[in-house]
């Protein structure tokens, strides 16, 4: 995978930190807990000459990033609790993911009607 430049960094590490929030509160629900951090990426995207393709290559992490703790909690010994938080946490980097990838289509749409 290619490198994250710095803003896609910082936006990755702004993500880590809902992903761990919503796998560690069960009461916390997944739209809430992503429509704020893809409301403030969205913003940045926005306005960055790069926005798009950056949305894109977040969103591959964190589909990667995904799949990696889906096959490790395949694999990993039988604990109810850590099994429930690592479902949480795939559910809500799928979910990420997918609104990056919307949002980034949105911004090409957006910019190539102008």
């Amino acid at each position: 995978m290619p490198k994250l430049t710095g803003l896609e960094y910082y936006w990755f590490g702004q993500c880590q930190m809902v992903i761990s929030r919503y796998a560690r509160y069960w009461d916390t629900e997944i739209d809430p807990a992503v429509a704020d951090i893809v409301f403030s990426i969205r913003s940045d995207a926005q306005i960055s000459s790069t926005g798009p393709p950056s949305l894109q290559r977040l969103a591959n992490r964190l589909s990667n990033e995904a799949a990696d703790v889906a096959m490790t909690a395949a694999v990993s010994e039988p604990n109810e609790n850590k099994l429930k938080q690592d479902n949480r946490r795939v559910a809500v980097m799928r979910c990420l993911s997918s609104r990056f990838l919307a949002t980034a289509d949105e911004l090409r749409a957006s910019k190539s009607n102008l």
